[in-house]
């Protein structure tokens, strides 16, 4: 296995993709056919209640079908590459992305993850996308603005490949600590003597509506207790479904599906699911000094507000009760 092939070719796919210009049907047809592999699946981040640009698929008829539509919706102004991490026969791109969206006039500038198992000839097999997806729909709905996912802040240890120090397993022990504590069986002080003095968390959802939403710092574990203050007041957690982990060298990316509830003000709890993945960056001495979530951010807000949406998904009676958000 050539790692650096896999990197190469993961990077050209992305580069072809998602660099038409105002392609016709047909460059999107010949695209696809080119890039994929036989029985391709898919996920833009999202449920599609709320986009059709949103879900999951599978299929060359159904993926010719999402691009056209997402070509027809968005110009793509700028696109560029971070860093992609090789694991395997398979990578995680980090990359930053500037659309246009045709009929809101609006723009968006954000950080985006692109997941992608590819077959012996560098074919996409399997492609999964996941960036804040609130401030997507703020951009869809709002004529002429300009929105940014939320980023960091503070300078952080950047991306080395060729580390020693194994970010999935201190990140897996990290979590395993967290839950010790959450359960009651350890204490917070083994959780936190993970982490890097002055960690920072980037919890990549909608500032308008969610308090836990935002960028986190400050000296010592201060930023981190701080935020999980915040995200706790309002959720439970039910359960971590890990799903896969990519790494190389210092960094991390956990995919898990992700099972909550929130505490509604009467005592009662309103549940949410959610695909996620949650990115960390090791410094040089071993702990964890970025931790950053990116979220089906834009039902995070449905499950806030009970919406007709969220009600509907979840099978709610159409007496759910009103004194509840």
């Amino acid at each position: 296995m050539d790692k650096e092939w896999i990197r190469q070719k993961v990077e050209k796919n992305i580069g072809t993709i998602y660099g038409l210009k105002n392609p016709t049907d047909r460059d999107v047809d010949t695209m696809v056919d080119t890039m994929f592999a036989q029985c391709p699946t898919f996920q833009f981040p999202g449920f599609m209640e709320l986009n059709p640009l949103f879900g999951s698929i599978q299929g060359v008829f159904l993926l010719k079908e999402h691009f056209k539509s997402f070509f027809n919706t968005v110009e793509v102004l700028n696109f560029e590459k971070q860093y992609i991490i090789v694991d395997g026969f398979n990578a995680d791109a980090h990359y930053m992305m500037e659309l246009k969206f045709k009929e809101s006039g609006s723009r968006y500038e954000f950080e985006l993850l692109f997941f992608m198992d590819i077959d012996m000839e560098g074919r996409v097999r399997d492609l999964k996308l996941y960036f804040d997806t609130a401030t997507f729909l703020k951009a869809v709905k709002t004529k002429n603005g300009m929105f940014k996912d939320v980023r960091e802040a503070v300078p952080h240890t950047e991306f080395k490949p060729d580390s020693k120090l194994k970010a999935a397993a201190i990140t897996s022990d990290a979590y395993v600590q967290f839950g010790v504590a959450y359960y009651g069986f350890g204490n917070w002080e083994d959780f936190y003597s993970r982490l890097s003095n002055g960690v920072e968390v980037v919890f990549k959802s909608n500032v308008d509506v969610l308090p836990y939403a935002g960028q986190y710092s400050g000296s010592g574990s201060e930023g981190f207790k701080k935020w999980l203050d915040d995200l706790m007041s309002l959720w439970s957690l039910n359960a971590f479904n890990f799903t896969k982990v990519y790494t190389e060298g210092n960094a991390a990316d956990f995919m898990m599906h992700e099972l909550h509830y929130y505490n509604n003000p009467d005592g009662t709890k309103r549940y949410l699911d959610v695909y996620i993945v949650q990115s960390s960056m090791v410094n040089d001495d071993g702990k964890i000094e970025l931790f950053k979530s990116y979220n089906d951010s834009a039902w995070l807000d449905e499950t806030f507000f009970a919406s007709e949406v969220y009600k509907k998904h979840y099978g709610y009676p159409a007496d759910y009760p009103k004194g509840l958000k």
